[in-house]
Parts: C-alpha cells; structure tokens; sequence
C-alpha cells in the first residue's frame, strides 16, 4: 500500500505545477519577475522532497537534496527583492549581484555534498514515517545557508515595518500578505528542522505561500496604473493602427485595420508597397506627403465610399526613429455630417460653436485638472500652477503695451492658456523622486530634467487634432524649455539666445519668481525685493535681457499680487 506521505507530497508537486500555470494567467503583464522565479524555485523544490522521499539509496537522496537547495538557495532572494519592489526601494546593481552571488556560492556549497565535508560533515540515509531522508551534521557551508535566512529574515521585518509607517503609497494588504509569508515560512522551516520534519512540513508550507502569493499578484493588477489605462485603451480602441519602415516595407497593422481595408490581408510582411492596389496607392501616397521634421501630421482620405482621417506619426524603436505609424479612424459619419451641415449651416452654426466652445471648456478644465493632479503629487510646490499663470498673464499684459513687440493676441492668449500645462511632465516622474524632501542625487536630478520633454509629449497628444496648431506649438514649447537659459546651460536641449522661443523665455521668468518667494521643503522663501534683484542680476545670463523692461515694469503689481497670494 502507498505511503499517505507519498501520495501527498505528490500531491503538493502537483498543485505546485497547477499554481505556476495559473500564475501564468492572472498575473498582470507588468508585474517584476520574482513572483514567477519563486513559483519555479518553489515547484523544483517539491519536486526535490518527492524525489528524496522515494530514494533507495544516499546517493539518490544527496541528488534529491541538491534539487531540493534550489529552493533554499534562491527562495529568500526572490522573496527578498519581491518586497522590495513592491516598496519602491531602490537598490544599487552592484547590491542586487552580490545578493544573487551569496545564493549561488550556497548553492554551490550546497551540491558538494557527499563529494566534500563542506556542506555536510557526516550524512546518512535514514527513514522517518515511511519515508526517506537524510540525517546529516552540518558543516560551514550549511551554518552559511542559516546566516543568509537569518539575515534576510531580519532585514525583510526591517522593510516591512518601515514601509508600514513611513510609505504611504504601498499598498497595506499587499505588505502584511507578504510579512505573513515570510513569517511562516521562516519559522515553519525553523521548528520543522529541529524536529526533523522538514521534508514533510515545508511542501505544505509552500503550498500556502503560493496561494498568498496568487491573490496578492491578481490584486496587483488594480494598482498598476500603466497596465490598466493601457488595457482601458485597447479594450475601447475603434482606430485602425498601421506601421511601415521608412522605405516603406509593411510591418504590421491591428485587427481593426484589416476590417476597414480588407485588402491587407495580401500584404506581406518586409515587403516594400509596390502600387497594385488602392490601399497600397493610397498609403503610399500618405507617406510621401508626410515630411520628415514633421513631429505629426493630419491628413484625410476617401478609398470606395468611405473617408478616413489618418494621423501619421515617426514610429519610434528604443530612441531609433524607424518608420511611421498611422491612426486610421473612420470618418465617413463625420463627412456625411459636414454635408449635412453645410445644407443646414445658417441653423446650426450658433449650436456647433457653442458645443465647439463646450469641448474647449471641458478640455481645459481637464488639463487643469491633470496639472493640479501633478502639484498634489509634488510636495515641493503647492499652489505653483496657480501662481505662475497669473505671473503669465501680469508679463504678457505688460508686454502688449509695447507696439514694437508686435505680439497678437492670438499668440498672448495662448501664452496664458498653455502656462499651467509648462509642468505636466512630472506626471511621468517616479513618486519617489517627484516627493522626495531633500537634495537629489546627480541620478535623480537627472531623471527629473526628463520632465520637460515628457511634457511637451503630453501636451502634444492631449492638445493635438483638437485645438490650434499655434496653440499646440506654444504649449510645447513653454513644457519643454522653460529650463533653458540664455546662456546655453539649461536643459533639455542646451539652447542659447533666441534659439529659445519666446514663450519658453517668458515662462522661465514666472517659474523661477515664483520658487524663489515660495516656501519649499528644501528653503525656505525670500522676499519678492530679494526675488527681484536676483532675477534682475540675471538678465543675459539665466534670463531674456529682452524681457528686463518688462519685468521692472509690472513689478509693482506682482508683489501686491503675491503679498495676497501667500497671505491665503
């Protein structure tokens, strides 16, 4: 009769097998890799007390154990760098390689067994409850394998604790999920050794790390922003996507595309356009109308009774520019719609500019929103979008007095529509950076410089197709170089002089006023009189010398201005 112990670690194999399959299916496409690894280490580890648990002889259960030391070498690592990134710690390569270096030296101590005295002074086959397993004295590499659980299991209680009190965006299930695990399986495998039980309780044990480990994975998926807009979009996507390189060889298309130009599905991937058809033609042609310091381009087309709008975009590899990517939206409702409205235009046209304005409303109260969403995230600057655009408006009004400037108004009320969106890169910025109270390493600063162009990429993408092109221009402008100086120094492009557009110029003066007279966490505020002569001294340096007339001028009403402002 078969050995209940057998049946049910072979039982407990399979379920391992079973949770690594189903892991596969609920985790989130985002979620790091220690989450599988440890399923992997935890099934090849089960598979290892099998395999002892049948052996006949010593040789047979050393080879066992060594498949079983899989587990324990690399199970407190995964684990290990599972929490951390779930805490948003950051840890230096240099660290994570010599952690995996310490696991692997265990390992490998750890497959010596029974060729040298390291791992295992002494070893014997003996059988408890019916089954096999080895009874050893430990030697220096086993007390090395004690020290590494020891250490991990203090140092994972430190992390925990600490993310507990001091890491508001962590998710408070999610860590005691895993503080549980840790803690049952350091001290099941604790009690489990000094009884000599280990290969019986442990399987079980893993058995239940797994089923937390599995609702904590499929949980995770409601906290990764990423993953869930992306999935939103593809879920609610009606636009045809079509790629080609920049010879014009077919790369791809989606599904939708191959319903709105049945003609694809005879394009072969690699190959060049070659003009027998219409679509081929019509492509073609949309490729060669696109020029290529165009950033993006709007154009439409009619193929048999039906008319698209295509945006044409560079399509991007890593940093590489490597073809072009086409939207393709169906736009033959909306065409039928002109038509109809060009029959009924002297009724409809008050309504279509009042749904118009709507749009425009609804649209700015959105930006506004996102870029108030970004200040609620920065702990350094409270109350900045706010400040900043009034600072805009008082510059601009005083640069309309001067005829010479020739500004239209076209242009200053696009200055001050486009200035609370100058910091919405920072909505791509890592929390941890972003709120950081103190100095930033060389690192930090450097991924928080990236601000800017992510910026003008927003804005681009929010503002595109649907305002202005001047007005898109602008707001990309004020995003992505509004930390240019006039001397060169300033980033991300290094530009000098007037190679600075203007509203950039303009917006350099409003963003820097207003952290120098403001409280952050890391100064504290100077007076607008000290504000003032810092600014002033430099003009031609950090600033538009062209802008100083300006600036002297509506001093005056910028500290009454903020003399209220921080008041409140």
């Amino acid at each position: 009769m078969t050995n209940p112990l057998i049946i049910y670690i072979e039982f407990a194999v399979a379920l391992s097998l079973l949770n690594t399959i189903i892991l596969m299916r609920v985790q989130p496409k985002s979620v790091n890799s220690f989450y599988p690894s440890t399923f992997y280490a935890i099934m090849i580890t089960n598979f290892g007390f099998l395999f002892q648990a049948l052996s006949t002889n010593l040789h047979e259960a050393l080879l066992a154990n060594k498949i079983v030391f899989v587990g324990g070498a690399y199970l407190p690592i995964f684990l290990f760098m599972a929490l951390v990134n779930l805490c948003h710690l950051k840890i230096s390569n240099a660290l994570r390689m010599l952690l995996f270096s310490i696991s692997g030296i265990i390992y490998l101590l750890a497959i010596t067994s029974g060729y040298s005295n390291i791992f295992y002074s002494n070893a014997e086959l003996v059988t408890v409850n019916g089954i096999s397993k080895i009874q050893a004295e430990f030697g220096p590499g086993y007390i090395l394998f004690c020290l590494q659980l020891i250490g991990y299991g203090a140092t994972y209680l430190c992390i925990i604790l600490f993310s507990l009190f001091h890491k508001k965006n962590v998710s408070f299930h999610s860590l005691c999920s895993l503080a549980v695990i840790g803690a049952i399986t350091l001290a099941s495998f604790a009690i489990s050794k000094k009884m000599g039980v280990e290969n019986i309780v442990m399987p079980g044990v893993f058995l239940v790390d797994e089923y937390i480990l599995l609702i904590l994975v499929h949980r995770m998926g409601k906290y990764d922003i990423e993953t869930t807009i992306l999935n939103s979009l593809v879920q609610t996507n009606t636009s045809a996507y079509v790629t080609f390189t920049k010879s014009k060889r077919y790369i791809g298309c989606n599904d939708i595309a191959l319903n709105y130009f049945p003609q694809m599905k005879d394009f072969q991937v690699d190959l060049p356009l070659d003009n027998k058809s219409e679509t081929e033609k019509t492509f073609s042609k949309l490729i060669d109308q696109f020029h290529p310091s165009d950033m993006s381009k709007i154009t439409y087309f009619q193929l048999g009774n039906n008319h698209y709008k295509c945006l044409i975009k560079h399509l991007f590899h890593g940093n590489s520019d490597c073809g072009y990517m086409m939207r393709i939206e169906d736009d033959t409702k909306m065409q039928r719609y002109i038509k109809f409205l060009d029959k009924y235009n002297s009724e409809l046209v008050n309504d279509v500019q009042d749904k118009d304005s709507h749009i425009h409303a609804m649209q700015e109260q959105m930006i506004v929103g996102m870029a108030n969403m970004v200040e609620n995230r920065d702990s350094n600057t409270g109350g900045h979008i706010k400040r900043t655009s009034q600072v805009i408006r008082i510059l601009i009004s005083e640069m309309r007095k001067d005829k010479s400037l020739g500004l239209s108004n076209k242009f200053c009320r696009a200055v001050v529509k486009a200035a609370p969106m100058h910091d919405l890169g920072k909505i791509a910025v890592d929390d941890m950076i972003l709120r950081k109270p103190g100095k930033f390493t060389s690192e930090e600063y450097s991924i928080m410089k990236t601000h800017a162009e992510k910026g003008a990429a927003i804005v681009e993408n929010l503002l595109q197709g649907i305002e202005d092109p001047e007005l898109v221009t602008i707001a990309k402008n004020i995003a992505n170089y509004h930390h240019e100086l006039w001397n060169g120094d300033g980033y991300p492009k290094h530009l000098k002089g007037t190679e600075i557009p203007l509203e950039a110029r303009i917006m350099a003066i409003a963003d820097v006023y207003d952290a120098l007279v403001s409280q952050r966490c890391y100064k504290e505020k100077i007076s607008c009189e000290d504000a003032y002569e810092i600014i002033i001294n430099s003009m031609g340096t950090h600033f538009d010398p062209g802008l100083k007339p300006y600036f002297i001028s509506c001093r005056e009403e910028l500290e009454a201005y903020y003399s209220t402002a921080l008041a409140s």
